[in-house]
């Protein structure tokens, strides 16, 4: 062991004093942080915070502790202290970044892996003496009645060196990343978490290049340094404030999309619901005016404060219901906030609800309900308006017979595909739908007695030379039709007798052989 000897002077004596007391006050005062911080859980941080800082006061402790030693006894058990909390410091860092950038805790098997190095590194620095992959050796230095240590470092000294500053970086990433979202406004907790997070990497650098006087570790002197940063975070501007913090995570977890502008249709905010909805949502957007978006275009057109918005989705197409709340102090707008809920599925389940109200479940198409509310409206357009309008009644000619002889299953397909076609062969403002049984109904809107006449007999003869498969034999089928054409000069109009006078030319087409058409005359 090499042993320097240096002339003692008063001032130096005094210094190494100054130095060890200064570090035991921090050292106490990362300890108060840490018991005032186990006292806020119901903060989501304030668990990790407290042993970042419980780990911070043994490193600081210790190395106070090892600047007194009186004896290599004593400045080695210390040097061991510190390890306590050195490698330490690196995973509860790491575990509250992880917290304040994710809003929720880390899965245990995480923070298991991001806890393995640091107890690694504990591990091998309590038994440095049997491998030296820390120390490669270790010399004492006498400073006027101190022994100071001069360490030779090892390889997984630097490795735990890389992983220090790597978890170091990407906490100052997050506290910057949020510092940024609020305007880059010195009064947040984000920038003095930020500029405290800055000193312990600062001066360890320092350190490891060799520029430290007397080989001192700096890094207990920047950690003090973020200490002064972090009680300012804490106790101005209430980093662990369970309001301030649960305002935050109600703000981003929240499953209602929040959008919030200035006076002037800025971006000022949003939360993570709204990425989902506006894909050009980002931080570069912060101060961009939303009209220079097509969806941010309409929300500012709407003139009313509740309203409903069809937006396309990852090429789906989704409903949304805005709610939009001015924000104000005295008399002054200051902007406004829109609160955003998808109502997709609700659209959906009302659409599935009025199709089973008005559709027939088997072919789709309007049921006999539906399709005398729609003969009804027909009716009342043709007094208001004049003009005519036309229905066809058709019926599937011996479809019990198929039932019988291929069993129901192909009749219902029968039923299936005959409105599909029906469906090609009709205008889309004509209805369609399934009577009864097998018996559709068809109204032609605006049609004559001609019109109704050629799209009958198009459908007739269509079906007509349709092939139908079961059960490996083919099923053909033919159809008659009844056709009634009334007219807004007809003295009596209404459903019944359109019905009834449809339903007679039906029966004079099957009385007649079937397969064809009959008009009712007027």
């Amino acid at each position: 062991m090499l042993i320097v000897l240096f002339t003692s002077q008063k001032e130096g004596i005094g210094l190494i004093d100054v130095i060890s007391i200064l570090l035991l006050c921090f050292g106490l005062s990362f300890f108060i942080l840490f018991l005032y911080s186990l006292n806020k859980q119901r903060n989501r941080l304030a668990v990790p915070f407290a042993f970042l800082c419980l780990s911070i006061a043994i490193y600081i402790t210790g190395y106070a502790f090892e600047l007194q030693a009186d004896n290599t006894e004593e400045l080695y058990f210390f040097l061991k202290v510190e390890y306590f909390g050195a490698p330490l410091m690196s995973g509860f860092w790491l575990l509250f970044t992880y917290k304040t950038r994710h809003r929720r805790p880390a899965p245990i098997q995480r923070i298991m892996l991001m806890m393995v190095f640091p107890i690694l590194t504990l591990f091998l620095g309590v038994t440095n003496e049997v491998h030296h992959l820390i120390y490669t050796s270790m010399d004492m230095i006498s400073y006027k009645g101190h022994l100071l240590s001069s360490l030779e470092k090892g390889l997984w000294y630097y490795l735990n060196i890389l992983y220090a500053y790597s978890v170091e970086i990407y906490g100052m990433t997050i506290f910057f990343k949020d510092w940024r979202k609020q305007g880059y406004h010195r009064r947040t907790q984000s920038f003095w978490m930020l500029f405290g997070s800055i000193w312990p990497i600062l001066v360890n650098f320092i350190y490891i290049s060799g520029n430290a006087p007397l080989n001192l570790d700096l890094t207990p002197f920047g950690l003090c340094i973020s200490g002064i940063f972090f009680y300012i975070a804490i106790f101005r501007y209430g980093f662990l404030d369970f309001q301030e913090i649960m305002k935050e995570v109600v703000f981003m977890e929240i499953s209602e999309g929040i959008l919030v502008l200035d006076n002037k249709n800025r971006l000022v905010d949003y939360n993570l619901a709204c990425v989902e909805i506006f894909s050009w949502l980002d931080l570069c957007q912060i101060g961009t005016d939303i009209s220079l978006f097509p969806e941010g275009k309409r929300i500012l057109e709407q003139k009313s404060p509740d309203f409903e918005l069809k937006l396309i989705n990852n090429r789906k197409s989704k409903y949304y219901v805005f709610r939009k709340t001015t924000l104000t102090e005295g008399c002054h707008a200051l902007g406004s906030v829109y609160f955003i809920q998808d109502i997709s599925d609700q659209k959906e389940m009302i659409r599935a609800l009025h199709d089973i109200e008005s559709h027939d479940s088997l072919t789709e198409v309007y049921n006999r309900r539906r399709l005398l509310e729609e003969m009804e409206k027909e009716l009342q357009r043709l007094k208001r308006c004049g003009g005519c309008l036309s229905i066809l009644l058709m019926d599937i000619d011996h479809f019990k017979l198929v039932n019988e002889q291929y069993g129901h299953q192909a009749g219902d397909e029968v039923l299936r595909i005959l409105a599909g076609a029906c469906s090609d062969k009709v205008r889309k403002t004509d209805i369609l739908g399934r009577y009864g049984g097998e018996e559709f109904l068809i109204i032609l809107s605006e049609a004559t007695e001609d019109n109704a006449y050629f799209i009958a007999e198009n459908i007739r003869k269509f079906t007509e030379s349709l092939v139908f498969l079961a059960n490996g034999e083919t099923i053909k089928i033919t159809v008659s039709i009844g056709i009634k054409t009334a007219h807004s000069s007809d003295i009596s109009l209404n459903t019944e007798g359109l019905m009834q006078s449809a339903g007679k030319a039906l029966n004079h087409a099957k009385n007649n052989g079937r397969n064809r058409t009959s008009q009712s005359s007027r």
